[in-house]
């Protein structure tokens, strides 16, 4: 039967073993000494990463492997202290210890090693990093192309509101100043007949004069409307939707209303883009406006805006359709100054009928069956228009 356990119970030291050699003893003892080193060493590097590093993942298994290393490390001191005593009953504890700790390690480490499989290495991290990089420099571009294409439709929305509403200004002004010309006209004639007042007669041709000079001022003013200049260039109407949907999404969401795109894949068209990009923004807040007046808006939860793209032989299709409650009867959306919302000055549709037919295209209304309107336009894939 074994007796009572006694850790030190003296026995033949090691160094018998090695016959007391110098050479032998020294090397495994200085290989101790080092060995030991370096695994006092290693916990306390490791606890003083985490403590600097703050959370990590499988902080546990971490703890427990510098529970282990340090155990080997008393190992390893144990076989120096045995090389000139025989405490071997506390040699084979000590080793007990390790043994126990290390298994721990062992079955605490199986279970995560999936998780640490599946953690990317430092090529997959630094090509996530570049990847990162990569689309947050897209979307800076593409973010301040949104921001030059809205301070651009800000500029052109007020210089054609005004150049439209100029252009009505001026056709309705000719009327009556023809008139005025031709009343001025009779007037002399009778006044020669019946009159030889001089100051009636200078009255008469100071109104002529000042008639065909006002005329004149409008016959230049239209002249320089329609001389506008525009920068045509190659254009994606893809891109123009994507973008004018960013510019409108603010608006959209305020008012709880959801666009939805569908853009198909179509061939690029000659164009202004500003101008194209000013319907599309025109056409999706009249849409969310449109919605927006609906009673029934919350109720139904179907507050949907869709913008599709598609393309024949010839034209390139751009529909935005809605859910609104459509024109009232007997108004022409693109008459100017007609318009039946309570704000507004009725030009925007009529503005882009200009700007789509300028492009030779067309634009078109439809009221959907139920509820909800449709506006599409149409750009011609190869340009045969005069650009001027």
């Amino acid at each position: 039967m074994l007796g009572s356990l006694d850790l030190f119970e003296e026995f033949m030291p090691h160094g018998m073993c090695y016959q007391w050699r110098p050479d032998i003893l020294w090397l495994n003892v200085f290989s101790d000494v080092v060995i030991a080193f370096a695994y006092f060493f290693i916990p306390f590097a490791l606890i003083y990463f985490l403590r600097k590093r703050g959370k990590v993942p499988f902080t546990g298994v971490i703890y427990m492997f510098c529970v282990f290393i340090f155990a080997c490390g008393i190992t390893h001191v144990m076989s120096i202290f045995t090389v000139w005593t025989g405490h071997y009953a506390l040699q084979g504890t000590i080793k007990a210890f390790t043994a126990l700790a290390s298994a721990a390690t062992a079955i605490m480490l199986y279970p995560v090693m999936p998780k640490l499989l599946a953690l990317r290495s430092p090529t997959e991290l630094e090509a996530t990093n570049i990847s990162l990089q990569e689309q947050i420099e897209q979307r800076k571009t593409s973010e301040a192309q949104s921001i030059k294409l809205q301070g651009d439709l800000a500029r052109l929305g007020r210089i054609t509101t005004v150049g439209q509403m100029a252009t009505g200004l001026a056709h309705e002004l000719n009327q009556p100043l023809l008139a005025i010309s031709a009343c001025t006209d009779t007037a002399v004639l009778r006044a020669k007949k019946t009159s030889n007042d001089a100051v009636l007669f200078d009255c008469l041709d100071d109104i002529q004069a000042e008639t065909q000079r006002a005329g004149a001022i409008i016959r230049a003013l239209r002249q320089f409307i329609s001389n506008k200049a525009s920068a045509w260039t190659s254009v994606d109407l893809n891109d123009l939707v994507d973008q004018a949907v960013r510019l409108m999404s603010g608006e959209a969401r305020n008012a709880d209303v959801q666009i939805v795109v569908n853009n198909g894949k179509v061939p690029e068209v000659i164009a202004d883009s500003v101008q194209i990009a000013q319907v599309l923004v025109n056409l999706i807040r009249n849409a969310v406006e449109a919605i927006s007046e609906r009673v029934d808006t919350v109720a139904n939860n179907d507050n949907i805006i869709t913008i599709s793209t598609t393309f024949d032989d010839e034209m390139v299709f751009v529909e935005v359709r809605d859910t609104g409650p459509g024109l009232a009867s007997g108004i022409d959306p693109f008459k100017a100054f007609e318009t039946n919302k309570v704000e507004g000055l009725g030009v925007g549709l009529s503005i882009s009928r200009d700007i789509i037919e300028s492009h030779g295209g067309k634009i078109e209304y439809k009221r959907l069956s139920g509820e909800g309107a449709s506006f599409t336009f149409s750009v011609p894939k190869t340009l045969s228009v005069n650009r001027a």
